[in-house]
C-alpha cells in the first residue's frame, strides 16, 4: 500500500472517529439527564468502560499470544499518556483546564491511587494472580466509592423520562454504535500510523513503544477535544479519569487470565517513580485552586517527556547489550 494511500485511510479514520465521538458525547449527556445523573459519573462509567475497549483488545491478544507484558506496559503507559499528557496538553492549549465542583478531594486521591496500581505491581518484575485480584477489587471499591458520592449521583439538570423509554433506548443503541464506530476507526489509525511510520523508515521499536499507549488513546484524545470545544468539561474529566481507572481490572484480568507473568523490572521502576510524582503533584495542581493553569500543565508535561527518555535509554540499553 502506498505512502498516499496510508495517509488518506488515516485521515478519513479520524473523520470517522471525530463525528462519532461527538454522537457518543451528545448521547453520554442525555443519558445522564434521563437517568438524572451527573455527567462526570456516567462519563466516568460509560465512555471510560467504551473507550477502553482498545486496551482491552490488546490484553486478550497479548494473553493468548503468550507476550503479556506487551499489555501490561501498554496498559501502565495508557494511563501515563491520558493524565500526564492529555490532560496537560488541553490545560496549556486551553489557557488553563477549571475542574472546580466536578470532583471531591477525596475522590480524585482515591482515584489516582487506583491508577497508579498497575505500574507498582510491576516495579518487582512480576505480577501475581492475587495481585491481579487486588487489582480487580480497588476498581470496584473507586467504583463504588464514586457512584455513592455527589458527583456520581443527581445531576443539576434532571429530565426523568422525558418522551418515555424509546428515546432512553434510542441513545443507549446511539451510545453502542457510537462506540463501535470509535473502536473501528482507531484500529484503522493505529493500523495506517504504523504503515506510514514503515514508509518513513521510523525505527519500529521506539515507534511502537510511543505508539501503543498514544494509539490505543485515540478515543479519549479525540473525546476529550470534542467535550472542551462543547464546554462539557465534566463529561470530558469523567472520560479522562474513567479511562484511565479502567485500564485497572483490565491489568488484573490479564494476570488472572495468563496465571500471572513476569516482565523485566528496569522498564517500570522508573515510570513508576516519575508516574508516582506526576500523580502527587496532578492532585495539588488540581486542588489548589480547582483547576490546571497552563503552566501547570507544562510542569505535567515534563514528566511525559521524562517517561519518554526512560523509555529511550531503556531501548537503547536493550539495543547493546
Amino acid at each position: 500500500m502506498s505512502l498516499a494511500t496510508s495517509i488518506g485511510i488515516f485521515l478519513l479514520s479520524l473523520s470517522v472517529l471525530w463525528f462519532f465521538a461527538g454522537l457518543l458525547l451528545d448521547s453520554v449527556g442525555r443519558l445522564a439527564s434521563r437517568l438524572c445523573r451527573s455527567g462526570f459519573g456516567t462519563a466516568f462509567f460509560v465512555l471510560g468502560i467504551l473507550t477502553s475497549i482498545s486496551e482491552v483488545a490488546v490484553a486478550i491478544n497479548a494473553g493468548v499470544t503468550g507476550v503479556p507484558g506487551v499489555s501490561a506496559g501498554n496498559l501502565a503507559g495508557a494511563s501515563f499518556v491520558i493524565l500526564l499528557l492529555i490532560v496537560p496538553l488541553l490545560a496549556v492549549a486551553g489557557g488553563g483546564m477549571s475542574i472546580k465542583g466536578l470532583v471531591s478531594k477525596q475522590t480524585l486521591a482515591f482515584t489516582l491511587l487506583v491508577i497508579l496500581i498497575p505500574v507498582l505491581l510491576l516495579a518487582d518484575g512480576r505480577v501475581t494472580m492475587i495481585e491481579g485480584g487486588f487489582a480487580i477489587l480497588a476498581y470496584l471499591a473507586l467504583a463504588y466509592s464514586i457512584h455513592n458520592r455527589p458527583e456520581g449521583q443527581v445531576s443539576n439538570v434532571c429530565i426523568p423520562e422525558t418522551g418515555g423509554r424509546r428515546e432512553l433506548y434510542i441513545d443507549i443503541a446511539k451510545i453502542l454504535v457510537g462506540a463501535a464506530a470509535v473502536f473501528i476507526a482507531s484500529h484503522f489509525l493505529v493500523l495506517e500510523s504504523v504503515a506510514v511510520a514503515t514508509h518513513l523508515s521510523v525505527p519500529a521499536s521506539l515507534f511502537g513503544l510511543i505508539l501503543l499507549s498514544i494509539g490505543t488513546n485515540i478515543p479519549e484524545i479525540v473525546i476529550a477535544i470534542r467535550a472542551v470545544l462543547a464546554r462539557n468539561k465534566d463529561i470530558a474529566f469523567g472520560d479522562y479519569l474513567g479511562s484511565a481507572a479502567a485500564n485497572v481490572p483490565i491489568f488484573g484480568a490479564l494476570a488472572l487470565f495468563t496465571g500471572g507473568f513476569v516482565v523485566e523490572s528496569s522498564q517500570f521502576v522508573g515510570t513508576a517513580l516519575l508516574m508516582f510524582a506526576g500523580f502527587v503533584l496532578f492532585y495539588f495542581f488540581a486542588r489548589s485552586r480547582s483547576e490546571l493553569t497552563r503552566r501547570e500543565g507544562i510542569v505535567l508535561l515534563l514528566f511525559y517527556a521524562g517517561f519518554i527518555l526512560v523509555q529511550v535509554v531503556n531501548l537503547i540499553r536493550f539495543a547493546a547489550a
